[in-house]
């Protein structure tokens, strides 16, 4: 517990790894933005390995508008050489906290407060940087990462059950994002990112970027948190109400594919 000196912390780190060693810094999501500059300056200019363990990633629900993670992904996409893992199981969570030890580079791993999510049937989780849930043949492609992923899973089988194409693309690094998977969606129809964190400057518009890049001609959405701040709420009913839930999903689908119903 470095007593509220994140900053510190992560200075700290920085000079365990100039001398060989493999910290790992466990921090809350919102903290880590007090960070920034150190992980810039002390750890990612000089290439060093520090892993930052990041707990309470996206909404938190009873701790307050001020614990919600929703900034972090937005964050560290804009250092250079960070490596960036988003697990949903806790499988998933143990091997990417192995491959950040074991990255060159700085690297972090988020992951939500709670419990782990149901797992859809015949789904297994993978460390590949990614993996579809689905047919990536699909018309419909949602795409997300985290604990998102279960939700999406469940909204890609209602979709199906009425005759939808529709499968889940699940990041599981989101920085670098792996520029086969952006490729391997290029041909459906509607590509749909769903996005637990701020929306300006996150991971679905580097997706969105890097379908532009391919000349990607179908149509792209994105739902995340757009340019406020999130209440104090359960985190069921925050991600009802921010559409990131099962039936938020479904229905934004559902809405692109039959705008006059």
């Amino acid at each position: 517990d470095c007593g509220i000196a994140e900053e510190h912390a992560v200075s700290y780190c920085a000079g365990l790894a100039s001398n060989g060693m493999k910290p790992v810094f466990a921090v809350y999501a919102s903290f880590l933005q007090r960070c920034y500059d150190q992980i810039i300056h002390d750890v990612a200019i000089q290439g060093l390995n520090v892993t930052f363990a990041v707990d309470r990633a996206g909404v938190v629900g009873e701790d307050g508008e001020t614990h919600h993670g929703l900034f972090d992904c937005a964050m560290l996409n804009t250092v250079p050489g960070m490596c960036v893992y988003s697990p949903c199981y806790f499988d998933e969570l143990r091997g990417a906290l192995e491959l950040s030890v074991n990255e060159p580079s700085p690297a972090a791993v988020r992951y939500p407060r709670g419990s782990e999510p149901v797992k859809p049937d015949g789904f297994t989780p993978s460390l590949e940087p990614y993996v579809f849930y689905g047919s990536p043949d699909a018309e419909v492609i949602l795409v997300t990462y985290g604990r998102t992923f279960a939700a999406a899973a469940a909204a890609a089988d209602r979709l199906r059950g009425e005759g939808t194409g529709a499968a889940v693309l699940k990041l599981l690094r989101v920085k670098p994002i792996d520029g086969s998977c952006v490729k391997a969606v290029s041909g459906a129809k509607l590509v749909y990112f769903f996005e637990e964190g701020i929306r300006q400057g996150g991971i679905g518009e580097t997706f969105a970027a890097m379908l532009e890049d391919i000349d990607y001609s179908g149509t792209y959405r994105l739902r995340a948190v757009d340019n406020t701040f999130v209440t104090h709420a359960s985190v069921a009913r925050l991600l009802e109400m921010l559409g990131l839930d099962e039936q938020g999903m479904y229905s934004a689908v559902r809405e692109v594919l039959n705008p006059h119903e």
